[in-house]
């Protein structure tokens, strides 16, 4: 199932990127006049002061940068906004200019890192941006990267668009076959020396004990496994029928899998797999059965057989990575121009957009500074009256105070006090000292 692949593979062309579309956003009158430390300044006061941020300014404040110098602040601002009221307000150009900032300075990891930490940040990449992310780490060759990009399609659940699809097939692909890969890094953390002290840390909560089988997964190899299930079946084909199986025998899913193969093989459809993938199957399958965990030896053993007895004419000997490659270069050839010419006028809608949430902002701010100042009229005004006209309602004045008076007192009272008992005939209890 390994392959070599010599040279960069590059599926979209430069002019995907849009970047002369992209950079437009900076000559408008908006952008122009912030200045961002400034910005940034006022922003972090507002949120400090009123609790409030604004999803159009960190928008501005996104679309606004150029390099690296204001790549923490940003970070910062974008957490403050996922934790606040206003993270559903968020626009979705602040999603692509995030993504598009980090990707072109290089901050890489740090990308992919913000991106799987949806809680805190709420970056979620479009169509366009998971396309742009897979090709530019597949030209790096860094496969870990890539795959990750389509590890996140599958956490959302989202298949709809082919290029996405055909470009995470080709990531995880290359993530299983490519000699020397990236190591996948999950959370880091930091080694503590271990001096044999039991270390108690205080917690707000215990969580229960639940595993849902999708967002708690961490395992690189349970991630490309589900991935590949859930993205080989939008495929009809012996490259999907694949890369289905592959991918449940990677999640462990055997009995899916076993069942799976099973229906293929009473299908009329011929062949029903790639030989290289019967190879990668029988790797997973040794490596399953010489593991500790033998709940599944039975369903494991099973699945082996019925690979075995597939027939020839259900195995086919062509080169699976030529097949993905060829689907990939000829999905590319059909979408990449309708892509651009598609995302040419999204930039163009965001621009627009921004002004009019901007406004909608600037107008409703004034209006509420206008019935500030007509309140504060109201309560002058009603000052003024009550001076005006004191000596007119002096009676009425002092009822109010009398009346005032009245239920204060009656709040100080106590209750009821309790009839006095008269003691003069009252004789005490005898005490007596105890033995003890």
């Amino acid at each position: 199932f390994e392959i070599i692949v010599s040279g960069k593979r590059c599926f979209l062309s430069e002019a995907y990127k849009c970047q002369e579309a992209w950079e437009r956003r900076l000559k408008t009158p908006i952008l122009q006049k912030i200045k961002l430390d400034d910005f940034f300044y006022e922003i972090d006061l507002k949120n400090q002061n009123e609790g409030k941020i604004s999803a159009v300014d960190i928008d501005l404040f996104a679309n606004a940068i150029q390099d690296e110098s204001h790549l923490d602040e940003l970070q910062d601002l974008t957490h403050k906004l996922r934790l606040s009221a206003n993270t559903g307000k968020t626009l979705q150009s602040t999603h692509h200019s995030f993504i598009r900032i980090f990707l072109s300075l290089g901050r890489h990891d740090e990308l992919l890192h913000i991106l799987n930490d949806r809680i805190n940040y709420g970056i979620f990449p479009d169509y366009y941006c998971s396309c742009l992310l897979m090709d530019t780490f597949i030209k790096n060759k860094n496969y870990t990267a890539a795959a990750k990009v389509g590890v996140l399609q599958m956490l959302q659940e989202d298949w709809e668009d082919p290029l996405t699809n055909h470009l995470a097939l080709y990531s995880c692909h290359m993530y299983l076959t490519s000699p020397n890969v990236e190591p996948w890094e999950t959370q880091p953390q930091e080694d503590e020396p271990d001096d044999g002290e039991e270390i108690k840390v205080r917690v707000k909560y215990l969580r229960n004990p639940y595993f849902d089988d999708h967002f708690d997964l961490s395992d690189p190899k349970l991630l490309v496994g589900k991935t590949l299930a859930s993205l080989g079946a939008q495929f009809p084909d012996p490259v999907g029928r694949t890369y289905q199986l592959v991918g449940l025998s990677l999640y462990n899913k055997w009995d899916k899998a076993l069942a799976l193969l099973q229906r293929f093989i009473l299908s009329k459809h011929k062949p029903v797999i790639y030989q290289a993938g019967v190879k990668k199957m029988e790797e997973l399958i040794e490596e399953s059965l010489k593991s500790e965990d033998t709940s599944n030896k039975e369903t494991i053993e099973k699945f082996s057989q019925v690979l075995h007895e597939l027939k020839s004419d259900s195995v086919t000997e062509e080169d699976l990575h030529e097949a993905i490659l060829g689907r990939v270069r000829r999905v590319v050839g059909e979408e990449e121009q309708r892509i651009i010419e598609k995302q040419c006028q999204v930039y163009k809608h965001w621009e627009k957009e921004r002004e009019e949430v901007l406004q909608a902002e600037v107008d409703q701010l004034q209006k509420q500074q206008k019935l500030a100042e007509v309140e504060k009229l109201k309560k002058e005004l009603d000052t003024k009256e009550k001076i005006l006209f004191f000596f007119e309602n002096e009676e009425k004045w002092q009822l109010e105070i009398e009346n005032k008076r009245v239920k204060y007192e009656k709040q100080k009272q106590p209750g009821k006090a309790e009839k006095k008992i008269d003691d003069k005939d009252y004789i005490p209890p005898e005490v007596r000292r105890s033995s003890n």
